[in-house]
């Protein structure tokens, strides 16, 4: 038998709010999005910070809405395609960190590497032109944002880093840590 005491445990002790795992929809953000919001009112965490944290968790959800590539279609006309990845939010040594994973394609591999390594290196300045750039540039034909939630996630975080795993032909995995 699987042991879930232990795991709850470990997770407490690595300062593990929530963790998701699944396939993901716009409701299942919204929802996890109110209890986080509520589980910091209620740890009384500073607006500016439960803010940065809010929008990192909605745009890690939103890239695993947006580009993950282990996918279920939709069953019937008025059903949406549902993504899969993982979120996890927790509090370790008086940080806040938002990881995420999920599949994304070897084609897509190259272009989310450029990026996050291109983001990483800025200063908190020129991400806000970067940001305006792009913004006002709009998204290429092989993006849903221009690479704006990436963007806004390295203004927002303290640190950014993150760690692609080959996972088979098509596909990695993709592993983004946030942290503030």
């Amino acid at each position: 038998m699987w042991d879930a005491y232990t795991f709850y445990r470990n997770m407490q002790e690595d300062g593990i709010i929530f963790s998701f795992t699944g396939p993901t929809s716009q409701s299942v953000v919204e929802g996890i999005g109110e209890v986080l919001r509520r589980k910091m009112a209620l740890e009384e965490t500073k607006m500016s910070v439960s803010m940065k944290v809010f929008s990192i968790f909605v745009e890690q959800m939103q890239n695993v809405l947006n580009y993950s590539a282990e996918k279920e279609p939709p069953k019937a006309e008025d059903d949406n395609e549902l993504h899969y990845g993982m979120v996890t939010v927790g509090k370790k040594d008086g940080h806040y960190y938002i990881l995420s994973g999920n599949y994304i394609t070897k084609q897509d591999t190259d272009r989310f590497c450029s990026l996050l390594d291109r983001v990483i290196a800025m200063d908190k300045d020129q991400l806000k032109a970067y940001y305006l750039e792009q913004r006002r540039k709009g998204p290429d034909a092989s993006s849903k944002g221009a690479g704006l939630g990436l963007i806004e996630t390295a203004r927002k975080a303290t640190r950014l880093e993150y760690f692609i795993a080959d996972a088979d032909d098509e596909r990695n995995f993709i592993t983004i840590n946030a942290v503030i």
